[in-house]
């Protein structure tokens, strides 16, 4: 089988089960605080506050690419693509695969957390073998399901590296409700995700596994935010 053949084939396997893959990272980061020298800069609350501010900045990302593309793009589905149109303006007039972009940030400022460089390397290169595939299969059906129109827009549009001599403002409004029905579960999993950390460092730290009392306010606006807009989804149209 071709090499190319192969790694679209496991890019849609990997694009069904993406929200599993961070979990591969937990029992590395665990290995990696309990016995790896965690760096007293893991204890400044101003490096907390720049690792959060990136997993904001990721997450934000999101909200604005997700809010401005039509429906039936960009969402949220893992049995097989979808795109009943090409995205081509705003996010994506910058590069081609913004939302992988935005999860990069996102993966960066929980990977940082505990300021242990080579659990973010790992993290990274982990990314990069992941999102390699899945997008090489994206693109491959972006280039059956649009032809030449796909073929130009890739040419001049760089994979991941920003260009933003090329920005084109989106052609659709921002819509909240796109953006509520789609990106809840992306909410709940960067909060508790950041949580994990904490709770990894304070059991490193204390020798107890828990959770400073902010962190369980933050879980549990982010579990009601996630169980109502569930809720809204499936029972509702409003969403």
């Amino acid at each position: 089988m071709v090499l190319t053949e192969t790694l679209r084939r496991q890019g849609e396997w990997l694009f069904r089960h993406r929200g599993w893959i961070p979990l591969l990272l937990l029992p590395i980061s665990v290995i990696a605080i309990r016995w790896e020298t965690v760096p007293p800069l893991a204890r400044s609350g101003w490096w907390q506050i720049g690792c959060l501010l990136m997993l904001s900045a990721g997450a934000c990302l999101r909200v604005w690419i997700v809010g401005k593309v039509p429906e039936g793009t960009s969402g949220r589905n893992r049995r097989e693509q979808v795109a009943e149109e090409l995205n081509t303006t705003g996010a994506y007039s910058l590069l081609r695969h913004p939302l992988y972009a935005a999860n990069a940030l996102m993966w960066s400022g929980v990977l940082l957390r505990p300021a242990i460089w080579w659990l973010w390397l790992v993290g990274m290169m982990m990314f990069a073998l992941v999102y390699e595939r899945i997008m090489l299969a994206e693109e491959a059906f972006l280039q059956r399901r649009f032809g030449a129109r796909f073929q130009s827009w890739a040419e001049q549009t760089p994979a991941l590296l920003l260009c933003f001599c090329r920005y084109r403002p989106a052609e659709l409004p921002f819509r909240w409700r796109s953006v509520l029905r789609r990106e809840y579960s992306t909410w709940w999993t960067a909060v508790a995700s950041f949580a994990v950390m904490e709770a990894l460092l304070q059991w490193r730290w204390t020798g107890t596994l828990g959770l400073p009392m902010p962190w369980w306010y933050a879980l549990g606006v982010v579990t009601g935010l996630l169980l109502g807009l569930r809720a809204l989804k499936h029972w509702t149209s409003w969403l």
